[in-house]
């Protein structure tokens, strides 16, 4: 190797995290000497098998910084990166509903007439699932900001989420958008933390998906299936798609398009456990970072029963990647009837173990957005108030501000003759409920629903009153694939789905 390159994330208008060993790497002729050099702070390393890594020392929020990257052989040139800032990097991840592209989001047009904020710096990796495919990513794999031609494309709850929150720390704001609609969780996984039970159940099931076809006609047909879909004319037609369509669309949409050509299972699907991994989150390791923002788990609902063991592989896997245990927000499924052919009768289960997960992961929390759910979208339009939602979950339990931060959540419950008492956490200065009665709510004593004379909501109790005295029953609080909520706390986050049983 004659050339001397740095990894493709070192671009101009780059931000570099702060605080936190600053490591630059790339590959270079054996045996040569690089030097990283940044604000008069220089690392130099000896190339060993064509690749480098330089390490410079953690260093505070700046901007307008140049680095200079340089060998010791004669007449190489010198790398240069123009306008770098420092601040704080978040990862974006997940697959449709963070990838959501801001041109969709309810807030669109407001969005765009907002004054340009200069520290808020947005990246896209590129989507591309195995070496040499060939596609349109004009829009990805470079640093931008606002009024650029790839923001309409970002992630729409990443940027609201850096958009809310950049005033509060004054710093450069970076988000890294790493995503894909319709993957699931296992594309993100390398392999050894797949191979025990019950997670083993993603390779044994690609294994039984292609196992009987021939590669050379399985090839054809994948890359026959990526035309179509990376087709100018399917991506036009998909935008009415996300924009939203009426549930009588969108029967009339399968119709139209029910011999489309499909992507099968198979080696070079995006969807292949830990292909994305590799292709998409592997190369931005070790620049460091702040955290990951995570919005997934619509196409995990078909193992709900296991996606707090998946969702825990996935969160220490990236976290052994990168080797920081960097912490890791993410969103409770929204609620959600049926779109296309999709259903969500397993969101109640993923939603639990997505509690679990909160619970039990150090440093993994969890906002509710199960007040903005639409019955017949699988997603919802309003991604700025989810952006918004982890931007104050960051603020409280990242950057330690003493807000309330965690939606209200159900803690114990009491019962005193015909009345029970439903105490929960995270009120604030109180809960409110939107209309006369609370919704979503289920109680049932041996199968038979009981209907409570009164609902009250008043601080931090939700007060069920019945017409007799209840020996035992069962609550259940927006347990069902869709509902709409509406007790909030102060902060004005939805109360999260619950399950007690009072005997």
């Amino acid at each position: 190797m004659n050339t001397l390159s740095l990894a493709s994330i070192f671009q101009h208008h780059m931000v570099l995290q702060r605080e936190k060993p600053i490591k630059v790497w790339g590959e270079g002729p054996k045996g040569a000497i690089v030097t990283v050099t940044l604000d008069g702070i220089s690392a130099s390393t000896v190339i060993h098998q064509n690749k480098w890594m330089c390490t410079l020392p953690p260093h505070p929020a700046a901007r307008n910084l140049t680095m200079t990257v340089s060998t010791d052989i004669p007449g190489f040139p010198v790398h240069y990166i123009n306008d770098i800032s420092i601040g704080d990097i978040w990862i974006a991840a997940g697959q449709s509903n963070m990838e959501y592209f801001l041109r969709y989001d309810a807030h669109w047009e407001e969005m765009k007439r907002q004054p340009k904020n200069p520290d808020i710096h947005m990246y896209n990796v590129p989507q591309l699932c195995f070496d040499g495919q060939q596609k349109d990513i004009s829009g990805s794999g470079y640093w931008f900001q606002e009024q650029d031609k790839a923001w309409e494309l970002f992630s729409a709850p990443g940027y609201a989420f850096a958009r809310s929150i950049q005033p509060h720390l004054d710093v450069p704001v970076a988000i890294i958008g790493c995503n894909w609609g319709g993957t699931p969780a296992c594309a993100w996984i390398e392999e050894s933390y797949l191979e025990n039970p019950p997670l083993d159940i993603f390779q044994k099931e690609y294994e039984a998906e292609v196992k009987d076809w021939d590669p050379f006609q399985l090839r054809k047909e994948t890359l026959a299936g990526f035309a179509y879909d990376d087709s100018q004319e399917h991506q036009e037609e998909w935008k009415s798609v996300m924009y939203g369509l009426t549930r009588e669309e969108q029967l009339l949409w399968l119709k139209e398009h029910s011999d489309a050509p499909a992507i099968p299972m198979g080696p070079l699907h995006k969807n292949r456990p830990s292909g994305l991994y590799h292709m998409m989150l592997e190369p931005l390791a070790p620049l460091a970072i702040k955290g990951v923002l995570w919005y997934q788990g619509e196409s995990d609902s078909g193992h709900a029963e296991i996606y707090d063991t998946t969702m825990t592989a996935l969160i220490t896997c990236w976290r052994d990647l990168w080797e920081d245990d960097f912490p890791f927000l993410f969103v409770q499924l929204a609620p959600f009837d049926v779109w296309l052919d999709c259903t969500g009768e397993n969101y109640p289960e993923v939603r639990r173990r997505q509690e679990m997960v909160s619970r039990q992961v150090p440093k993994a929390y969890m906002t509710s957005i199960m007040d903005l759910g639409m019955r017949y979208d699988i997603h919802p339009k309003h991604k700025k108030e989810v952006g918004e939602r982890l931007a104050l979950l960051a603020r409280g339990c990242v950057y330690k501000e003493d807000i309330l931060c965690l939606p209200p959540e159900f803690q114990n419950a009491e019962k005193s003759g015909s009345t029970i008492l439903l105490h929960i956490q995270h009120a604030g200065t109180g809960l409110s409920m939107l209309g006369e009665s609370i919704s979503a709510l289920t109680v049932t004593t041996e199968g038979d629903v009981l209907e409570p004379l009164s609902q009250t909501v008043s601080g931090a109790e939700i007060r069920l009153t019945f017409e007799e005295e209840i020996d035992s029953c069962k609550i259940e609080f927006a347990n069902e694939n869709y509902v709409e909520v509406n007790v909030f706390n102060s902060a004005g986050l939805p109360l999260k789905p619950f399950i007690c049983e009072i005997k």
